[in-house]
């Protein structure tokens, strides 16, 4: 009856939302670099979002939100099947403009990745996340270099290899709507079921 009770009274209230996001990346400036026959390609993925509401008198509920940093980054290899077996980092290091240098500790890209097929024929994969957050100033840092020295198994033997990913800053924009009435109501009939936080953004098909 409570729950009933409540629904009726924000019957009253605006009952579809706008959500505006702005969502923040630095993508790749220049071809995908190779190493060991593979091309290489470095995702950020952001770790949190801020947000604030817009009304007026077009839009009956409005947010925006946006997905800024810190960014998780994930490094990943294309290959060819039968050919890399794997690839580890050796170091790494961010750098750009007015002195910005980011070089990373060891335990921050500890780990191998394994080349594995995925849906595109006649190519393979290997992903591998790094451990810390990186934070960045999207109003300084609109373009930053990614400089990597890697070592990549395949069918030939071990190849050490430099990696050098120049990054410009982008912006994209999405809208989604939601009905305020509908959420509420699924939130009162699922309050008791645990909450599953969202995973990680499937990995990229191409380089």
């Amino acid at each position: 009856m409570r729950s009933l009770l409540l629904l009726l009274a924000l019957l009253g209230l605006p009952s579809c939302v706008h959500i505006f996001t702005t969502h923040y990346d630095y993508q790749s400036s220049a071809p995908a670099p190779t190493a060991a026959g593979s091309a290489f390609r470095v995702e950020f993925i952001p770790t949190a979002t801020e947000s604030g509401v817009a009304l007026s008198a077009m839009v009956v509920g409005g947010a925006m939100v946006a997905e800024v940093g810190p960014y998780q980054m994930r490094l990943h290899a294309f290959g060819l099947p039968g050919d890399q077996q794997w690839f580890e980092i050796k170091s790494l290091r961010l750098s750009g403009a007015d002195g910005f240098n980011a070089p990373m500790e060891p335990r921050g890209f500890t780990g191998r990745a394994e080349f594995k097929p995925i849906q595109t024929p006649g190519t393979t994969r290997a992903s591998l996340l790094l451990g810390p957050y990186v934070s960045l100033d999207a109003k300084k840092q609109h373009d930053i270099v990614l400089d990597a020295e890697v070592l990549v198994s395949r069918r030939s033997g071990l190849s050490r290899e430099t990696l050098r990913i120049p990054l410009a800053l982008s912006k994209t924009k999405r809208r989604e709507s939601t009905n305020v009435i509908t959420e509420i109501a699924h939130d009162i009939r699922d309050r008791d079921k645990p909450t599953i936080p969202a995973g990680l953004p499937p990995p990229p098909e191409k380089p």
